[in-house]
């Protein structure tokens, strides 16, 4: 039985999906606040603005996710997936921000998939 037949069969995929959806989440809530602070300065008019509380929600519900998966896998094996952080966060800007994404940066990402997958059969 492979790792993924493994992982199907005894439902060990959970966590993962739980983790994916917290970095997902925490990801959004960057793009969000970055969307807010666009045209903003720090002030109290930003308690007036549906992005400040979008973003925050959605830091809140990533952080209550991430604790259940702290209660399922090892930190050792939890907390390098939050690297995905910086693959999401700069995909969203690109996509949402039009930020650059440059050849440097795939290369990047493509080494924070390596180290991830890496860690995961370690």
């Amino acid at each position: 039985m492979n790792i993924a037949e493994d992982l199907q069969a005894t439902g060990m995929w959970v966590p993962y999906v739980m983790a994916l959806t917290s970095i997902i989440l925490s990801s959004m809530a960057q793009i969000l606040l970055k969307l807010l602070m666009r045209h903003q300065t720090l002030n109290v008019t930003l308690l007036s603005q549906p992005l400040f509380y979008g973003g925050f929600l959605a830091y809140g519900v990533s952080a209550i996710i991430w604790l259940k998966v702290l209660a399922k896998l090892p930190l050792v094996v939890a907390y390098p997936l939050v690297s995905l952080n910086f693959v999401f966060v700069a995909l969203g800007a690109a996509l949402f921000l039009h930020e650059r994404v440059s050849w440097q940066m795939l290369i990047g990402f493509a080494l924070i998939f390596s180290g991830i997958i890496v860690i995961a059969k370690g």
